[in-house]
């Protein structure tokens, strides 16, 4: 479900553009700076586009830095400005091509750690914005014909070693990077321009972030069902940029459970949510989709971290504060930084779920809505 006000975001956006630095932005040849940050949608799949997002100005790594926007306590506003700046300049591409000439010049500025200065033909412009839930938004886009870039690529060695290994699963190389410290906003981008794995090919941005998180995720679950089951229950709860987290920890085996709630000022919303027991899920988690594999990822982590396995139950409540989507990484961090918060302990089932029920904004009736406890129970 789509809780945010179209209307009134179509106005702010549109109010916002004539503020931005599109005069630079024009038909023909010209130069920009990217972050580096690449964009490849779904439509028309298999036949799909595949986009530089660029700044015409220098300094455009701030456009698309989740960890410098966590860690400076950015606004949401102030997030939508910076990533209103973005162009994306696209091409067309057949998702078993990854290794055309342009697409791979693509790939190599992909991996770069450092902002690359790229130039352009672009053929056409558009006035329209995008926005997804899963990605995010940003401005204008335009129709590219031709792409290089003049800059020397600095690639660290991690990336590099997965970029050559032909040999390497691409489900491996993403375990590799993630144990390596390269973010999942990085591996998502050399993921879906097809720059890894041994039968390569090109994978919508949104594919590809779930992608990313689920891998990781599940690598993460073997190790944690080695660990020993926890022995009391526990809550934890927070939350940044209007996404409230609550976390339940319950005695007993892995296994996890993601409710959300919408709060749009008008109305509210409980979805039906999305859990899996100790087997794992064998279907795509439909109701809370990528949000489901972010959330699940940043409780593995912290289960790592205890040193112990649970049963979680985690509520993610939006709020009215949440007026725009900036994507699926808004949802992971704030589940951490929720998670890095103080854990309350208790020595009852009960006395748990009288705390979480005072803890979450909305949701009043966890014992009712929980499929998980009620299998617990």
């Amino acid at each position: 479900m789509d809780i945010f006000k179209v209307k009134s975001l179509h106005k702010y956006i549109k109010e916002s553009l004539p503020s931005l630095k599109f005069d630079k932005i024009h038909v023909g040849s010209l130069e920009g700076f990217t972050p580096p940050s690449f964009l490849v949608g779904e439509y028309n799949y298999p036949k799909v586009s595949v986009g530089v997002m660029f700044s015409a100005e220098s300094n455009s790594q701030v456009l698309n830095s989740p960890n410098v926007w966590i860690e400076n306590n950015y606004s949401i506003s102030r997030i939508f400005s910076l990533r209103r700046e973005l162009v994306n300049a696209k091409s067309r591409f057949s998702v078993y091509e990854p290794d055309t000439e342009k697409l791979q010049r693509m790939q190599l500025a992909s991996m770069s750690q450092d902002e690359v200065k790229v130039g352009m033909e672009l053929s056409r412009i558009y006035n329209y914005y995008f926005k997804s839930k899963e990605v995010g938004v940003y401005g204008k886009s335009a129709d590219m014909e031709k792409f290089s870039f003049s800059d020397n690529v600095k690639i660290a060695k991690p990336v590099e070693s997965v970029y050559y290994d032909k040999d390497l699963k691409a489900s491996e190389g993403i375990v590799d990077l993630y144990s390596a410290g390269v973010g999942e906003h990085k591996i998502s981008d050399i993921l879906s321009l097809g720059a890894m794995g041994v039968k390569r090919k090109i994978v919508p941005t949104k594919w590809s972030i779930t992608a990313v998180d689920d891998t990781i995720g599940k690598g993460l679950i073997s190790e944690v069902k080695e660990l020993e089951e926890g022995d009391m229950y526990a809550i934890k709860s927070g939350g940044i940029l209007g996404n409230h987290f609550t976390f339940l920890f319950l005695k007993g085996e892995w296994s996890f459970e993601l409710i959300e709630v919408w709060n749009n000022s008008s109305k509210l919303f409980i979805g039906e949510g999305d859990y899996e027991l100790y087997e794992g899920r064998k279907n795509y988690a439909s109701n809370t989709a990528g949000g489901y594999y972010a959330v699940r990822l940043a409780v593995l982590e912290e289960l790592k971290r205890m040193k112990r396995q649970f049963t979680v139950i985690a509520i993610r409540e939006i709020t009215p504060e949440y007026f725009v989507p900036l994507g699926v990484w808004v949802v992971r961090e704030s589940a951490r930084a929720a998670l890095r918060g103080d854990l309350t302990a208790f020595d009852e089932l009960q006395k748990l779920i009288s705390a979480a029920n005072s803890s979450t904004l909305y949701l009043k009736d966890i014992h009712e809505r929980s499929k998980l406890l009620k299998l617990v129970r």
